[in-house]
């Protein structure tokens, strides 16, 4: 049977990273990768290809340069683990041996349990690329396009489809009373909303599905109140759950919504298995609370740090911060940390401040646009998160800034105090920089 220093289950950004990591760190180490696919799509650029802008071949996950890491890759699907023999079994009835093993097994999508569910043009997302080719087929005949569950990946779908074919009736249905998984606060909910509208993106709330029509394929959508819907083609995007059979049939720790539960260290309760990613329950840096963390960068993240502790305890977890972008029409919505409607449903009290600026300056600079940034502080003076509107690529550095303030714990005379780069072209003016304004707008308030 064959040993492995190390054997990663999962080849997303988790296992990639964790692979790359190790093979860096430690190049003596012989590394087994094995993933189900080999051919699947960059997860985040799904809506791009389904809408035209990237061709699906173009948005391939580059899953075969593991191997010029030195990295031995296999196209298979593990069936279960065995950690008292340290043992991993696949499907075609071959095991592999192993001194660590690191779970990075991903999300799968929740279904719909409804009415007619099985009827063909409803789909769910998925990263296999033939199945986003197919999608990409059914895209451009269908005139009638229903999206279920207002999140972020369907306003990122209406979106894109939206500005690739401006002739589809494009309809986004939400069983509760926001939309983007209630991040944004009310008035960035209708900026969005508006910039949908604005491509003929029709948002329907406070609406349940509850059963399909058609005969063979879906024709209609039909609604609690008893009304119903024409569609050609419906897609599901109701949220994710772990991909964590093989940790829950293996007997590791599991909470109570499935995620695999780790230490500081992204060990699980099997001291020489460790997991990382979409599977793995994360917690707050703000409050130590279990948070969804189904987001690629953080899933990057927990790879580079699941690899620098393969060889025994180096670097902790200390939390996530929530965060992530969408784009909608002209503008970019970005969120970090916990926002208004978080923040009261956890009864923290709160300071609100926000901010007006452009992303360059003088106003008279050719390509100057408008910048909008809401930040919360704590009681004590600490940053909670922030919400940034704006129609530029400034808006993803902003985010990451935030996360940074936040996981550092910075009070808010310090981020009055910090120095940020200015350049015309390229960042607010440094008279209106943003965070620094937007926190001392709020010292005034506490």
């Amino acid at each position: 049977m064959k040993k492995f220093d190390v054997i990663i289950v999962g080849g997303g950004p988790a296992g990639f990273n964790a692979a790359k990591t190790i093979r860096t760190l430690y190049p003596e180490r012989r590394v087994l990768l094995i993933n189900d696919k080999e051919n699947f799509q960059i997860p985040c650029s799904i809506p791009y290809v389904v809408s035209g802008r990237i061709p699906a071949e173009k948005n391939v996950y580059p899953l075969s340069k593991v191997k010029d890491l030195g990295v031995e890759l296999l196209i298979s699907k593990v069936t279960s683990i065995n950690p008292s023999e340290l043992q991993v079994f696949l499907e075609n009835g071959s095991s592999y041996r192993y001194e660590r093993l690191i779970l990075a097994t991903g999300w799968i999508p929740n279904t719909l349990m409804v009415e007619n569910s099985h009827l063909d043009g409803i789909y769910y997302i998925t990263t296999e690329t033939g199945y986003v080719q197919k999608l990409v087929d059914e895209v451009k005949s269908a005139k009638r396009i229903v999206l279920i569950g207002a999140g972020f990946i369907s306003l990122g779908f209406a979106d894109q489809i939206s500005k690739g074919y401006p002739d589809k009736e494009i309809t986004i249905i939400e069983a509760s009373d926001h939309i983007a998984s209630g991040i944004f606060s009310e008035s960035f909910e209708r900026e969005i909303e508006k910039e949908l509208k604005s491509q003929n993106v029709r948002i329907v709330k406070d609406t349940r599905v509850v059963g399909f029509e058609g005969n063979g394929r879906v024709r209609r959508v039909v609604f609690e109140d008893g009304e119903k819907m024409e569609a050609d083609l419906v897609f599901v995007f109701i949220g994710f759950k772990p991909n964590s059979k093989l940790a829950v049939d293996a007997g590791l720790s599991i909470s109570e919504r499935g995620e695999i539960i780790v230490d500081e260290f992204l060990r699980t309760s099997e001291d020489n298995i460790l997991a990382a990613g979409n599977c793995v329950l994360h917690r707050s840096a703000i409050d130590g609370e279990p948070v969804p963390g189904m987001f690629a960068s953080i899933s990057a993240r927990d790879g580079r740090i699941a690899g620098l502790n393969v060889a025994g305890p180096e670097v902790r977890d200390s939390g996530i911060v929530p965060a992530g972008v969408t784009e909608a029409g002209r503008k970019y919505f970005g969120f970090s940390g916990y926002t208004e409607k978080v923040l009261k449903r956890k009864e923290i009290e709160f300071v609100v401040s926000e901010i007006d600026t452009t992303d360059a300056y003088p106003g008279a600079i050719e390509g100057c646009k408008l910048l909008k940034i809401k930040l919360y502080f704590s009681k004590s003076g600490k940053v909670l998160g922030g919400e940034i509107i704006g129609s530029s690529k400034y808006v993803f550095p902003l985010v990451d800034f935030i996360s940074r303030l936040i996981a550092d714990k910075l009070d808010i005379s310090q981020i009055v105090a910090l120095e940020t780069v200015a350049f015309p072209p390229i960042t607010p003016p440094p008279l209106l920089q943003p965070i620094q304004m937007a926190a001392l707008a709020a010292r005034k308030e506490l």
